[in-house]
């Protein structure tokens, strides 16, 4: 029997040994699906870290670009009402009465020192409507002919052009309203828009 038993205890010691080879295997095996487990969650939490970063930076462009198309928009929209304010503004001034139009071309040209004889061009309604009268107050008042009117209409809305035989000032509507439109634009836009 003593065989017998030696055979039962090699057999136990090789299961005993058995089942610590295969408890340390399975305790290894944990240990590296554990590691890998943790690699691979570092990975995806830096993967996704990354693509935060990104969408959010994508979002901040996207952001950026329809705010600079909305304020280009609003700019452009303010534009067209600061526009039409103007144009309304050339379109009373161009239906005032005959009266009202000389008295107006007058008192701009009284404002205007004229240093010498010059030539008045006026837009082809102002030439043929007030153009000579206003010609005539103006020498009389300056008690001197200082003004000659152009047969030849100039090629502007209203307002005139004076020329001498050094220098042009002009004094035409479109000339006048893009100025006024340059000094103005911040106070009417502040009037528009507040």
């Amino acid at each position: 029997m003593p065989l017998e038993k030696i055979k039962t205890h090699i057999l136990e010691d090789a299961r005993r040994e058995a089942e610590r080879l295969l408890k340390a295997s399975q305790e290894d095996l944990e240990l590296k699906i554990s590691r890998i487990r943790a690699s691979l969650q570092k990975e995806v939490q830096k993967r996704l870290e990354t693509l935060e970063g990104e969408l959010q930076r994508e979002k901040e462009r996207s952001l950026f670009r329809l705010q600079a198309h909305y304020n280009m928009e609003l700019l452009r929209l303010k534009n067209k009402i600061i526009d039409a304010v103007f144009q309304d503004a050339l379109e009373h001034i161009l239906s005032l009465p005959e009266q009202d139009s000389m008295a107006l071309l007058e008192g701009w040209l009284k404002k205007t020192e004229i240093p010498e004889k010059s030539e008045l061009k006026l837009c082809d309604r102002d030439l043929r409507k007030v153009g000579p009268g206003l010609v005539r107050r103006i020498n009389e008042s300056a008690k001197k002919e200082l003004l000659l009117l152009s047969h030849s209409p100039a090629d502007i809305k209203g307002g005139f052009i004076l020329r001498t035989k050094n220098f042009e000032i002009d004094r035409s509507l479109d000339a006048l309203l893009s100025h006024l439109r340059e000094e103005c634009t911040p106070f009417v836009a502040a009037q528009l828009f507040g």
